[in-house]
């Protein structure tokens, strides 16, 4: 019987999930390795060769996200899928849209107002098709306009209004909406025209949408471009480098639907703004999940405001990142999301640690979910030198009883600093310590992945043997040390090739779970050739297949 009858004979769920397995990446590998999705679609490529139920849904895959450029110089829509293998020739784009889920679609800020933008659109051959499945959708605005047109007001908002219907309508199920005016965006004339034509644009665009994303960028010439109108907007991501007022105005209207928030700042006084309104009254932001504070450079020192008792800003967040200097005196940011917050991600320094720990922030194993820690030094130059490693190290590691991901770039750590780690109690289920500066000794190590027995990935920048055993010594002594480590990384890029080879190999030898290590690229015959040295000269032959078997993972 043909293998293909028996494939179709299988629930259409199995299939998906055969299909499914070859491209979604574990925890693991979220965290230490970049994800390559052109090898993914390599490896599903086959599958479009086979019985027609694994073909419909390798579609899914490869078709899944489409990109759409309307170019008016050649007066054509330039369609692509992102996932389609390069081997395979691609299909005219009317064959496989149905199978899209995502487009991303590039149109020139002009080409909307003039209405060539809707024209294009209209008369591509692929039309007819549309994209009946597409849910999520983002629009680039890209371009400029300096004025001096020959449109009236009211014709430039009905070519805006009509490009927006074609895409409704072309797109009937989009429910997830993003708009994005990109960084060099420019309209210096007219900016109150200019708003007014943006909101006939953004509400058409998010009509009926059940999410609604918008990424600006606040400069000059686009303080006036903001479609002020606009409400219920739940993901926001905002660049501000001239006046805040129009941008924090923005979001208040939408605080109530917010659940996303990225900003960054060129003057950190304007994150005041964020929790209190131009007359001083409280904003809050009972739905918001993700906050990501960022800014351009490290400013002058300021007069950081607080809140009241009462007020919580932000009582549901499940992730915090602040990449700047903490901008508030009291703990306004982790008010009341002790019971939700899972991932932190913040730049410390002495008096933010002091005013985390005067206010028992982390006291009580009260962050029962927060898993994922990453904290780094406020200036790079001056590092966290002015904290003990005492006082630094006790403070971060109580920060959750149940951590599983912990990456400090705080400092470049001496390698006894690792003892913090297996002493404590909070640490019994990490499964990855990430501590790119750090050169960590065996002696230090051996403990560590004693005492942590979840630990499945470790990154730092050297692993140096000083236990003055012999292979065969360290195997009889530690074996198994880990039941569960996976994976090495190694950030340095100096030659100290040879202490690093033999300490991965000791690592091989008393962790049989151990398969990938992550080193610069230009190692790669180096360790091999090592590898091929040791296993003759160390009468290491019985495990010479167990050190073969680990994949060398490029930089």
């Amino acid at each position: 019987m043909p293998a293909s009858l028996h494939l179709l004979s299988l629930p259409v769920e199995i299939l998906l999930k055969i299909v499914s397995y070859v491209d979604k990446p574990t925890q693991l590998e979220r965290y230490t390795t970049q994800f390559s999705s052109e090898e993914t679609c390599n490896q599903i490529a086959p599958l479009l060769s086979v019985c027609e139920v694994l073909r419909a849904l390798a579609f899914e895959r490869v078709c899944a996200k489409c990109s759409i450029e309307i170019n008016d110089d050649s007066g054509q829509s330039l369609v692509t899928f992102e996932g389609w293998p390069k081997c395979q020739k691609l299909p005219h784009a009317s064959t496989i849209a149905k199978y899209a889920r995502r487009v991303s679609l590039k149109v020139d800020f002009w080409d909307i107002l003039n209405g060539d933008a809707c024209e294009i659109l209209e008369n591509a051959a692929w039309i007819q098709s549309a994209f009946p499945n597409v849910v999520k959708l983002n629009v680039l605005i890209i371009g400029n306009f300096i004025g001096g047109d020959f449109y009236t007001l009211e014709a430039k908002r009905q070519n805006m209004i009509q490009f927006a219907q074609s895409i409704r309508t072309i797109m009937p199920k989009a429910s997830k909406v993003k708009i994005e005016l990109d960084n060099g965006l420019k309209f210096i004339e007219k900016s109150q025209a200019t708003s007014q034509l943006l909101n006939s644009l953004v509400e058409t665009l998010y009509r009926d949408s059940v999410q609604r994303h918008l990424k600006i960028y606040v400069n000059e010439f686009q303080i006036g471009m903001l479609p002020s109108c606009i409400t219920g907007l739940t993901h926001v991501v905002a660049s501000i480098h001239h006046d805040s007022h129009a941008t924090m105005m923005l979001l208040h209207k939408s605080a109530h639907s917010l659940q996303s928030l990225e900003m960054n700042f060129h003057n950190k006084t304007h994150v005041s703004y964020l929790v209190s309104g131009y007359d001083s009254s409280a904003i809050e932001y009972p739905n918001l999940y993700k906050l990501v504070l960022a800014e351009w450079t490290i400013d002058t020192p300021h007069r950081k405001p607080s809140t009241g008792n009462k007020h919580i800003p932000f009582p549901k967040l499940k992730l915090l990142s602040v990449d700047m200097e903490y901008p508030f005196s009291d703990e306004t940011l982790f008010k009341g999301n002790s019971r939700t917050l899972e991932c932190l991600m913040m730049r410390l320094d002495p008096i933010t640690i002091d005013m985390l720990r005067t206010s028992d922030t982390f006291a009580n194993g009260q962050y029962a979910k927060l898993r994922n820690v990453t904290v780094k030094s406020l200036d790079p130059f001056s590092e966290v030198q002015s904290i003990s490693d005492y006082i630094y190290t006790s403070f971060v590691l109580k920060m959750s009883p149940a951590l599983q991901v912990f990456i400090d770039k705080a400092v470049i750590m001496d390698h006894n600093k690792l003892s913090f780690f297996h002493n404590s109690p909070n640490l019994t289920g990490l499964r990855i310590l990430n501590l790119p500066e750090m050169t960590v000794h065996m002696s230090s190590l051996v403990p560590l992945l004693k005492s942590l027995r979840q630990l499945e990935a470790v990154e730092c920048k050297y692993i140096l043997d000083d236990l003055g055993m012999s292979a065969d010594c360290v195997r009889s002594t530690y074996y198994p040390l880990s039941a569960r480590l996976k994976f090495i990384s190694l950030t340095a890029y100096e030659e100290a090739c040879d202490d690093v080879f033999r300490s991965i190999i000791l690592l091989a030898l008393v962790c049989p779970a151990l398969m990938r290590c992550h080193m610069p690229h230009d190692w790669r015959e180096k360790f091999n050739s090592y590898v091929d040295s040791t296993v003759e000269a160390q009468s290491l032959s019985l495990y010479q297949d167990r050190l073969l078997a680990i994949k060398y993972v490029e930089y």
